[in-house]
């Protein structure tokens, strides 16, 4: 009998395009990554990884790289929905799609918080990544309903146009302002004096991407392989090109605009420091593009770690939820273990700010940890994805 704790690469034989598990693992991996620096590097929040005064060129990288995960998972959330409605049709897909944006909402309010704060305190609330990538799943749910063509000019109209909106900007108290921030301004909103939300994924660049991945997702067929690596390298030199045009006009697609350095590598980081929340047209565009390259890599070249990628790309979500547990947890043991003089501090403040500040680790630490991590899940993952497997039609098919 087999251990299902070794390292083999897990269901290479399923109905799925293994691409699109493969390049979502690739992405769970490298927002572990970064999630890992958030509670293991010295001074994380002391400024932006991404900062050209401040960086260095290997933080910059370990930043930059993650910017793919979120545009590249609501992207694959829009292609995954594509192939869900072609089998299932618009009634069933659209009720999954409600029924899993409400799932994800309620996880980022109740699970998801407490594994980053290690508290129960609910007088506030950030509405992170699985929160807007929620809404935009209910968003879609209405969207699929009307014809692709129309979907596909809404998502170019919303990412090309979205930043004409940036001047727009609303005060921080009131359900009025909530409303504007969730669609575009980040910020905390006081609702009261008890209740505050964090909105740090404003998500209408977010339902832009979701409806392109959908109107996008007809490409992804067994039939039709070669045209879409081809397709696909073509869409990624577009886009890097249509990045480096706009970026360098310095206009319009980024509300931070570059500025020259003494230092060309410094020059080269303001360049490409756009801007995340929310996502930016120059963001999209330039990460997009890196996703697509990536893509049509792997679909061209056969390696056994993609069987690895492949697991953690068909429980992406399982894997984001205890991860953030795993990655808590042992921030919390490592703290106390190497400082055991501040035992107080470590067990009273267990917030990600705390830990980062008193005792955070150099950046080759931190690569070091989450590989460790990633041996951890791996095993973790796959016994999940066998349960899953095994009840398709569960509870489970929404995790």
């Amino acid at each position: 009998m087999s251990n299902t704790n070794t390292l083999t690469p897990p269901f290479p034989a399923d109905n799925r395009i293994q691409a699109i598990d493969i390049l979502r693992g690739f992405l769970i991996v490298l927002m572990a990554l970064d999630h890992v620096r958030d509670f293991f590097l010295l001074d994380a929040f002391a400024f932006s990884a991404t900062d050209p005064e401040k960086t260095t060129v290997a933080l910059f990288a370990t930043r930059w790289i993650t910017h793919l995960c979120a545009p590249g998972f609501v992207w694959l959330s829009g292609v995954s929905a594509y192939m869900y409605f072609k089998k299932n049709g618009p009634q069933k897909t659209s009720a999954y799609l409600f029924s899993r944006g409400i799932i994800l909402i309620l996880l980022e309010l109740t699970i998801v918080k407490i594994g980053w704060h290690f508290n129960t305190d609910f007088s506030s609330f950030g509405l992170l990544v699985i929160w807007a990538l929620g809404l935009s799943m209910i968003l879609l749910g209405l969207m699929l309903w009307l014809p692709q063509a129309f979907v596909f000019i809404t998502a170019l109209v919303i990412l090309a146009g979205h930043n004409l909106l940036d001047t727009i900007q609303t005060s921080d108290t009131g359900w009025t302002s909530l409303i504007w921030h969730i669609l575009h301004q980040t910020g905390t909103v006081t609702l009261n004096q008890q209740v505050y939300i964090n909105v740090l994924y404003p998500v209408l660049p977010m339902f832009g991407l979701i409806c392109l991945g959908y109107t996008m997702g007809h490409l992804f067929t067994d039939d039709t392989k070669e045209e879409r690596i081809t397709l696909f390298k073509r869409l990624s030199l577009v886009l890097l090109l249509a990045f480096i045009s706009i970026r360098l006009v310095n206009m319009y697609g980024d509300p931070a605009p570059w500025m020259p350095n003494q230092y060309v590598y410094r020059t080269v980081f303001s360049f490409f420091n756009v801007t995340k929340y929310p996502m930016s047209l120059n963001y999209t565009l330039i990460t997009l593009s890196a996703l697509f390259y990536i893509l049509t890599k792997i679909e061209l070249y056969t390696f056994k770690p993609y069987g690895y990628l492949a697991l953690f790309g068909k429980v992406s979500m399982f894997f984001y939820i205890i991860h953030i547990y795993v990655i808590h947890i042992l921030a919390v043991l490592l703290a106390m273990a190497t400082n055991h003089q501040n035992l107080t501090l470590a067990m009273d403040n267990m917030n990600i700010y705390t830990l980062t500040n008193h005792f955070g680790y150099s950046l080759p630490v931190v690569y070091l940890i989450w590989l460790g991590i990633l041996l951890i899940l791996y095993p973790v993952c796959k016994k999940y994805r066998v349960l899953k497997s095994k009840h398709p039609d569960s509870f489970l098919k929404f995790i």
